[in-house]
């Protein structure tokens, strides 16, 4: 008797285990499948808040790049009643109001991106900078004139990198 007695106490202990072991198996995964869905939803609203914010960036830092552009900025900065000193001054205030209003963008866009548009910053200061000191003489309405027509080849690039993200979303 104590043989059957011992067998079934083992076969009971070895049942109950194998009971729990398939309990905690079965936990685990429900909570691998609950984890993994709440991820999924968790993903899905960051998509749906996320994207937009994207969008409004790209736009925000498009339309900045625009608005540097020297026929806009010149356009819309130009006044023949001004001086020389205060045409500059303007000019590069408002590359760099416009440019401060905008940083936050930088959130979401990429690295590249927003060196790009930093880097075409930089590159309408020097060119303004570099017409005033290259015609020390000259007055403002040939300054505008000398301006409108200059190319800037970063501009270019900011605004492909831009629309470049935006068609990856």
């Amino acid at each position: 008797m104590d043989f059957i007695n011992i067998a079934l106490i083992v076969l009971l202990i070895v049942m109950a285990l194998t009971l729990v072991i398939q309990f905690m198996r079965d936990r685990k995964q429900a909570n691998v499948i609950d984890n993994k869905s709440r991820d999924d939803d968790l993903s899905v609203i960051s998509a749906k808040l996320l994207i937009p914010l994207k969008i409004q960036a790209y736009e925000r830092l498009l339309l900045y790049i625009e608005r540097i552009q020297f026929p806009v900025l010149v356009k819309r900065i130009f006044n023949p009643a001004i001086s020389r000193d205060d045409f500059q001054f303007s000019l590069l205030q408002n590359v760099e109001d416009e440019f401060e209003h905008n940083l936050a963008q930088r959130l979401y866009v990429s690295e590249n991106t927003w060196k790009l548009v930093v880097l075409a910053k930089e590159e309408v200061l020097q060119n303004i900078n570099a017409v005033f000191n290259d015609n020390p003489d000259a007055d403002i309405a040939m300054i505008a004139h000398k301006l409108a027509s200059f190319n800037n080849p970063m501009v270019e690039k900011a605004v492909v990198s831009i629309k470049r993200e935006f068609n990856a979303l």
